[in-house]
């Protein structure tokens, strides 16, 4: 693999830690230190400004607005207006003046730098010594968001000056900032003060949703003054720092931001101004304990520990903390960005990832959280609906890029030929029913996705001249650099699992419902196509070779050596022309080893390496679904360097910016196919199955790891040894396949390897 890493954080086991300034690195950074808690997200900016590449930015899930105007094209079925989560109010600017000169790490030079973020916690906190002359001058920052109270926010800005020094501080509540730079989408709706209180109200003109930003301050002196202008409120202090005496501002802030457009402005802003009482009350000393006990409770249920590697450990850790600041289930409209809330690439969108990778994060830690990612395909199931109507076909369609149920995506070789968004969705019900069997879930949501989304596949598939092969034309498959393909082996597979798994329900007397079987269209004459379908469904396989052909003509594309890329030339889409990528057998990602892995007890493990030992090498892991995918087949393979060589890519993807372009935002993906590496490769659990089935291995720079899992609402916990697999069942039995062979745990489960 060419790609290469680019650490500069220290590594330890519970927190990411900059010790020195890499300005070179700021925007880096500012992902990394990104903070989240699913309702809203702010980057790990400086809040005082600096002249580097900075991206300033908070933003709030489902808070989204649509493109200035509509993209022009002459063409039906191709979306013309995009819409994104968009950049709100900066709630935690302070404009700092020392001795008459702005503070700007951009242009001057600092002592003893440091930035810390907790995963314990989830505090982040920032410092360093300035010179004014002979003077020194520790400046430090915290802040933190709420995880249990997400509407809450602290920020503690604190001075220490070896002399006396004037310092003048502005601190703001700014909703002038640009998204993307060029644009703000926020209309001004109200601002006021009372009491001490700083509020700030913006409206958005299209979506017409609002943001209320509600801020107290403690202060050593009164403000001088302040300033209330068209979208924006500062509040001004002066004083003077007194030698060796330190000198704090602390910001409490409450954001309630109105996602469907119905609350009352006015009993919002005395809900906040409560709110706001109590959070100063609580101070940011009793955030802390609050975000402590919610992590430490998490841990329970999810926390993965490794011995002999602390990169490896750091990295986990690292992807464990931000998938619970990305998503917990707080809000059924809720779904997860590619980028969480940690910047502005992708525009906040949800792709089929949150059903193939994230959601088996949320199975086995928080079943709420996993219905409700699927709830929320349910809540836009017609949306859905019209975009099938839009492309010529019936059912359900859902969107490869969404945030509200609408397709954004206005680039048709995604928009139009991607099928795995609505695959996806019916692969993740199966998963969902086979670890929980929720019957209720099923009737009263599932099975009208699954009829929705099987007349989609039968409606958008195809039969060949001679009506002996169905299957997919002019698609593009999970590996996007292959488009407007026939008979990707993935999208026809997955196809044929979906159909084949929604007739099997139909079968099941439990949920017989000829009101919806009516409503959506099915007939006997209908499910003897769908079943026509998916025994002629074309599945390409050489049984000699045991290879898939990653769609028709494959084999017959001009070949590219990978390994000769400079590393320069990534992210490939910023330096290639676009239309280069698809002249050739390179990939961009898992596309016939997506499905290998998706259902991989249908699969020999001579299947898996003759498949894996073909694709690999093609494979340029130019997204970030990639790494993982191929560790767990690596691993199952018994390729285990590989497979830990993958693993520390996937894990610290972010982390050592191998991709260059963390400056973005975080890698969602990645972080939940980090665990998935952990749980699906080296535990080697599969769960397409039942009962679950584990297959342990250790890889050898590990002297042990452990896996917590939630499992039929029992608290398991794996330890795995040299020589030994211990598992630890906090509640009732419950029935495993471990190595194979079918086992009862209760309490205590041992066995020698």
């Amino acid at each position: 693999m060419a790609k290469k890493s680019d650490s500069y954080l220290s590594v330890e086991k519970n927190a990411i830690v900059e010790n020195g300034f890499h300005k070179e690195k700021n925007q880096v950074s500012e992902s990394l230190f990104s903070l989240g808690n699913e309702y809203s997200g702010v980057r790990g900016f400086f809040e005082e400004g600096v002249s580097l590449p900075s991206l300033i930015g908070t933003y709030y899930n489902g808070i989204i607005e649509y493109g200035l105007k509509d993209t022009p094209n002459a063409y039906l079925g191709i979306a013309k207006r995009t819409h994104f989560t968009i950049n709100s109010t900066n709630y935690l600017k302070a404009i700092i003046i020392i001795d008459g000169v702005r503070l700007d790490l951009g242009k001057e030079e600092v002592e003893s730098f440091k930035r810390s973020l907790s995963f314990d916690n989830g505090l982040y906190e920032r410092s360093f010594f300035l010179h004014r002359g002979k003077k020194k001058i520790e400046v430090s920052f915290k802040r933190m968001l709420g995880m249990n109270s997400p509407h809450e926010a602290v920020q503690e800005i604190s001075f220490l000056s070896s002399e006396d020094a004037d310092l003048d501080i502005t601190m703001s509540l700014d909703g002038t900032i640009l998204h993307w730079g060029d644009h703000n989408y926020w209309e001004k709706g109200d601002h006021y003060e009372s009491d001490c209180e700083y509020g700030l109200y913006l409206k958005t003109p299209t979506t017409k949703q609002s943001l209320l930003s509600l801020m107290k301050i403690e202060a050593p002196c009164l403000p001088i003054k302040t300033d209330s202008l068209d979208k924006e409120i500062d509040v001004h202090y002066h004083l003077t720092l007194k030698k060796g005496i330190k000198t704090t501002f602390t910001r409490y802030v409450i954001n309630i931001a109105d996602k469907k457009g119905t609350l009352d402005y006015p009993s919002t802003k005395k809900s906040a101004s409560e709110e706001l009482d109590r959070l100063v009350h609580k101070g940011l000393f009793g955030l802390t304990k609050e975000n402590e006990e919610f992590f430490a409770l998490r841990k329970t249920a999810s926390d993965i520990e490794i011995d002999g590697d602390e990169k490896d450990q750091q990295g986990i850790r690292f992807c464990l903390f931000n998938l619970l600041q990305a998503y917990t289930g707080l809000d059924g409209d809720d779904n997860i960005g590619a980028k969480g809330l940690t910047g502005e690439a992708y525009s906040g969108h949800a792709f089929w990832d949150s059903e193939t990778y994230c959601l088996p994060y949320y199975l086995f830690s928080n079943e709420q959280a996993a219905k409700d990612l699927l709830l929320f395909r349910y809540h836009t199931l017609e949306q859905a609906k019209k975009r099938a109507k839009e492309l010529d076909c019936e059912g359900a369609c859902f969107p490869i890029a969404t945030r509200n149920g609408e397709e954004a995506c206005t680039l048709w070789q995604h928009a139009s030929t991607q099928l795995q968004p609505t695959s996806a969705v019916g692969y993740a019900i199966f998963h969902y029913m086979n670890l929980y069997d929720d019957e209720s879930f099923l009737r009263e949501y599932g099975l009208e996705m699954l009829l929705e989304i099987s007349k989609f596949l039968l409606t958008r598939g195809q039969w060949n001249q001679t009506h002996t092969r169905f299957g997919y034309y002019g698609v593009m498959g999970p590996d996007e650099f292959e488009v407007m393909v026939n008979h990707n082996t993935y999208t026809n597979y997955m196809g044929k699992r979906i159909m084949s798994y929604t007739l099997s329900i139909l079968q099941d007397p439990k949920y017989e419902n000829k009101t919806l079987l009516k409503r959506c269209g099915y007939d006997q004459k209908l499910i003897n196509e769908m079943k026509e379908a998916i025994e002629k469904m074309c599945i390409l396989y050489d049984p000699k070779t045991k290879l898939y052909e990653q769609h028709q003509g494959f084999y017959d594309l001009p070949h590219i050596d990978v390994d000769k890329i400079p590393v320069s030339d990534f992210p490939l889409y910023s330096h290639w022309a676009y239309d280069r990528i698809f002249r050739n057998d390179m990939i961009k990602q898992p596309d016939v080893l997506m499905f290998l892995f998706l259902y991989a007890s249908d699969f020999s493990k001579e299947v898996k390496k003759a498949n894996y030992e073909y694709y690999e090498p093609r494979c340029i892991h130019e997204s970030s679904l990639s790494p993982s995918v191929h560790s767990i087949i690596a691993e199952e393979i018994g390729k285990d360097d590989e497979a830990l060589s993958f693993f520390g890519f996937a894990t610290r993807l972010d982390l050592d910016d191998y991709n260059r372009n963390t400056s973005e935002g975080l890698h969602m993906t990645s972080i939940a196919a980090a665990w998935m590496n952990i749980v699906y490769g080296f535990l080697g659990l599969r769960s397409d199955r039942t009962p679950l089935a584990i297959n342990p291995k250790l890889p050898k720079r590990w002297s042990h790891y452990s896996v917590r899992l939630m499992y039929h609402h029992r608290h398991l916990k794996f330890d795995v040894y040299p020589n030994k697999l211990t598992i630890t069942n906090e509640d009732a039995p419950v029935s495993l396949i471990v190595y194979g062979q079918s086992v009862m745990v209760d309490k205590l489960y041992e066995v020698n390897r």
